[in-house]
């Protein structure tokens, strides 16, 4: 068997949709190597399926081509590998666009056609001529150190054994992935009417949001600077809900099928960082916002606000009522 080299400068969701084609490419290689940004560390380190990564420098895009091929030689130093695959451009360029790119001005239209049933899992895996992938939701390793992690969290947390574990990741890379409601949705209605429901807060900006802690009597704990990547991904795994924006921890979170799911899809349908979305017992509830420019397929870190709002107008645009509909038809379930 041979060593494979892949390439790949995707954000944490976008290694998110490789796994299923990296478990399959490694029956086929004994080692499988990663040249990746350091997302691609935080997102696939502890998987068992990268070997090496070899991260690019933060100012890699200000060299020389002679100054990066010099840096790539030291950084691959003693690496035996006969197989290249790169993984930049299956999503972006071709279902996503960039500002600047061309297909960045094409309609809207256009480009909800353009996507239409498609899989990015899947679309990694067609990259990869790895056909047993098509179809297949990421598998996660979980060592004993963090099973045991997973075994003792409620008693952590003094968590009763029988509250209702709700996960909520309050934002994404971008603005475009902030919605701008939990307040009414989690404080002023989910947790007043049901006692047993606690929340955990997953994701950097957690620490924005205004918390009465006294009224809810520490039912809320927030974990966004508290844990890694890594071990928020697996912490939805014992969840009893997660509600999330189009980001990486939804991407991770479909490895658990037992795990209901709430989608908060703006820029995208949703239905391609999913699995079943046709069927009605799917376990990834979308919903999509309602802005007519929604879904509009483009990468962007800001847009238009919602009026005077600091919110986007893609995210002012799913209703709060939806949400919390949503997720008490989970907790009556």
């Amino acid at each position: 068997m041979v060593n494979l080299m892949v390439s790949h400068g995707g954000a944490l969701g976008d290694n998110g949709f490789t796994i299923p084609t990296l478990t399959n490419l490694r029956k086929k290689y004994e080692e499988i190597y990663l040249f990746c940004k350091s997302s691609g560390f935080k997102a696939l380190k502890d998987t068992g399926l990268i070997e090496r990564f070899i991260i690019q420098k933060p100012d890699m895009e200000n060299l020389t081509n002679d100054e990066r091929r010099k840096w790539l030689f030291s950084a691959t130093r003693g690496l035996d590998f006969h197989a290249k695959l790169n993984f930049n451009g299956v999503i972006p360029s071709r279902y996503m666009f960039h500002k600047g790119d061309p297909k960045f001005e094409f309609s809207s239209e256009w480009k909800r056609q353009n996507a239409e049933d498609v899989s990015f899992f899947d679309a990694f895996a067609k990259k990869a001529e790895a056909e047993e992938a098509i179809g297949k939701r990421p598998f996660l390793f979980l060592s004993s150190q963090e099973k045991e992690w997973l075994k003792n969290f409620r008693y952590e947390y003094g968590i009763p054994d029988k509250a209702f574990l709700l996960g909520w990741q309050f934002t994404g890379s971008s603005r475009i992935k902030w919605y701008p409601f939990f307040d009414i949705v989690i404080q002023r209605n989910i947790m007043r009417k049901h006692p047993q429901v606690y929340v955990l807060g997953l994701g950097d900006l957690m620490n924005k949001i205004k918390w009465n802690r006294r009224f809810h009597g520490g039912r809320f704990i927030n974990l966004g600077n508290s844990i890694s990547f890594r071990q928020a991904y697996i912490l939805t795994s014992i969840l009893d809900c997660l509600v999330a924006p189009e980001t990486g921890i939804m991407v991770f979170a479909q490895a658990w099928e037992h795990v209901p799911k709430i989608l908060l899809a703006t820029h995208t349908y949703g239905y391609h960082i999913t699995f079943g979305y046709r069927k009605s017992n799917s376990d990834t509830k979308i919903i999509q916002s309602e802005a007519k420019c929604s879904p509009c397929y483009n990468i962007l870190a800001d847009c238009y606000r919602d009026g005077d709002k600091p919110w986007c107008l893609c995210m002012g645009k799913i209703s709060p009522e939806k949400v919390i509909d949503a997720i008490e038809k989970v907790i009556k379930r």
